[in-house]
């Protein structure tokens, strides 16, 4: 389905301000995943995957990797990275990270389906700003699925479901434009969970969890309130990996691929992530 790709994004970052009960929040490294299927046969691939980290400040710090990136993979070769997670799941994936980035993660979260539709329509919808390119191919994403179209661009309240549709835009531009959207989508979310108290944003968290595979645990949602007192105040800075200039693109064995210059990527997503 369509929109399976990215509905670890939003729920996740919901979670990530619990995330820190067992160590400092300072350099927390949290991995959201969305998959394509899930079960034990079939454990699917993890087509969207960003690094969080966030800080006592509130400071967020997202770091999206395009699933086409042409990397090892430890016991199965080079492959695109979203393999990793279908060959040996979120432990097989962290060390793939690790192998190649020189990125150390501390916990993750994965999903699948409709959770993100379902956590926007449950915040009352979110504001994005929608450009006329975006609305033509927003509109036809609706249209397939006989539902009805937007009329205007400019700032608009989306619902789950459009939500959904806006995030996975591709074909207008291509994945580094659509993780661009993912970014956007989240800051709007925090946005509107800025607007809820801390009971109510606890009890949605309770209420979702058990969609989600994560090592976070329910006592970490006790530790919700620090941030949560924040959130109107977050400050959210965004990469997306490969980096500009730091890949080629390449046709592997049939396959489209991005193959990294891995040295100027471990540079620059280290700076990225550490400096000031």
């Amino acid at each position: 389905m369509f929109f399976k790709r990215t509905t670890a994004v939003v729920l996740a970052l919901l979670l990530l301000f619990s995330a820190a009960s067992a160590q400092p929040y300072e350099g927390l490294r949290v991995l959201l995943i969305g998959v394509d299927a899930r079960s034990a046969d079939q454990p699917g691939r993890s087509d969207a995957m960003m690094l969080a980290q966030i800080s006592p400040s509130g400071e967020v710090r997202l770091a999206s990797f395009l699933r086409d990136l042409y990397v090892s993979i430890p016991g199965h070769g080079k492959n695109r990275l979203n393999a990793a997670y279908f060959y040996g799941g979120e432990d097989l994936l962290k060390q793939t990270f690790e192998k190649n980035f020189g990125i150390t993660v501390d916990r993750t979260v994965t999903v699948d389906f409709s959770v993100l539709s379902d956590l926007v329509d449950e915040l009352g919808g979110v504001q994005v700003d929608i450009t006329q390119a975006e609305l033509a191919y927003l509109n036809q994403l609706l249209k397939d699925h006989g539902r009805e179209t937007m009329a205007d661009a400019g700032l608009q309240r989306l619902d789950g479901f459009q939500a959904l549709c806006y995030s996975r835009l591709r074909k207008l531009d291509g994945d580094f434009q659509r993780t661009s959207r993912q970014h956007t989508l989240i800051a709007a979310m925090l946005q509107q969970m800025a607007q809820l108290d801390r009971w109510t944003l606890l009890k949605l968290a309770v209420k979702n969890i058990s969609r989600v595979q994560t090592d976070l645990s329910l006592g970490d949602l006790t530790q919700l309130a620090p941030l949560i007192a924040k959130l109107d105040e977050a400050v959210i800075r965004t990469a997306h990996v490969p980096f500009e200039g730091a890949f080629s693109e390449e046709t592997v064995n049939g396959m489209m691929v991005l193959s990294p210059d891995l040295k100027r990527c471990r540079a620059r997503l280290e700076a990225f992530l550490t400096e000031e």
